[in-house]
């Protein structure tokens, strides 16, 4: 969930009320919990952010997870490790909540399985959770952790950490018939894992269904079913600029293609000619698009458009600069034609469009 996350880089009123969207899906989350009427809540780590945490996001917690009547069974993760300091161990918790505070696999017997859960006890540097494990004998047995799958690391989101490393395999070779495991934001499972993913978006790319899982144990391979709970959305849009001459006219274009509401963010990728001498940077044109508070990003996918022919005509650098590279046998080339529009930017003083 990662709730109390800052969302730097939005402004002060979208941030908090991305944090009250994390908390309104978590209460979708404990709604769905009670109308399907599951034998336990499980939540594999990063529940709350401990650099950012505050003991009103207990409070909150407490009140949400004790309205259950069944168990919550919670092992933390980097974002969320257990500490003398930490949330989970300053505050009062529901009897029906436990919270793992041990580096080490302990079980709860639910609806004849056991659920082994382990807690990261620091923010980096956990290594494999799995290694040298043998669950003892008895019902099946769940294994409840936060913890990076080496198989799946290429698919998920860049620069994710490898924390708690372990194989698909080594699930079964422990001793257990299934893994409930958070960290990967991406959603994926097997037979032998669910990842639900983050169940609230957080960062641009975020697409697609991700909710909470719905885990059905029987005789034969687990089934999952993903239940989509968020509040928030976010997309991913493109806006061609080409045709543009001035900065309204970029605004306006711009504008036209964010979503009406305040429920959704868009990350709009700006793509073909750039006018040049275009007098909009862009800090300029954020702060025009996030008016009214809207959560809104720019990527800068433009190449500047260039007249040649009156650059060309020019009696200064610019002219003799674009003149001596139309001379050129390889000016067609992909080098020569880059070096053009970097060129022809730089000598306008320009901010370059292509960031």
């Amino acid at each position: 969930m990662h709730l109390d996350a800052v969302f730097r880089g939005l402004g002060p009123s979208v941030a908090q009320r991305r944090r009250a969207a994390l908390r309104q899906t978590f209460q979708n989350i404990v709604r769905l919990a009670r109308d399907l009427q599951v034998d336990a809540l499980t939540i594999g780590g990063d529940l709350y952010e401990d650099l950012h945490s505050r003991p009103d996001t207990a409070r909150f917690l407490a009140e949400q997870l004790g309205g259950l009547s069944c168990p919550v069974l919670i092992s933390p993760g980097n974002h969320d490790y257990w500490h003398p300091g930490s949330l989970y161990a300053t505050n009062d918790w529901p009897d029906n909540v436990r919270i793992f505070d041990s580096n080490r696999f302990t079980a709860v017997e639910v609806a004849g399985h056991r659920i082994f859960g382990v807690a990261h006890d620091k923010p980096k540097g956990t290594g494999s959770l799995l290694a040298g494990l043998q669950v003892p004998d008895g019902p099946p047995a769940v294994a409840l952790f936060h913890g990076s799958e080496r198989g799946l690391m290429q698919i998920q989101e860049e620069g994710k950490e490898d924390h708690g490393p372990f194989a698909e395999p080594e699930i079964a070779k422990s001793g257990f018939c299934f893994g409930l495991l958070g960290h990967f934001h991406k959603p994926r499972s097997t037979a032998r894992l669910v990842y639900p993913g983050n169940p609230e978006p957080l960062t641009f790319g975020e697409e697609g269904v991700r909710g909470a899982a719905e885990v059905e144990f029987g005789s034969g391979t687990p089934r999952v079913k993903i239940h989509q709970v968020n509040t928030f959305t976010l997309q991913d849009r493109e806006v061609d600029v080409t045709g543009c001459r001035h900065s309204e006219a970029l605004v306006d274009l711009v504008r036209e293609s964010l979503p009406r509401g305040s429920d959704t963010g868009v990350r709009v990728r700006l793509v073909g000619e750039m006018a040049l001498g275009l007098q909009l940077g862009p800090s300029e044109l954020l702060r025009q698009l996030r008016e009214g508070d809207r959560c809104v990003d720019v990527v800068f996918a433009t190449r500047p458009a260039l007249d040649l022919e009156q650059l060309s005509l020019a009696p200064d650098i610019r002219g003799q600069f674009v003149r001596g590279l139309r001379e050129r046998a390889d000016f067609d080339s992909e080098v020569v034609q880059a070096a053009l529009r970097a060129g022809v930017e730089a000598l306008q003083g320009e901010e370059p469009a292509l960031l």
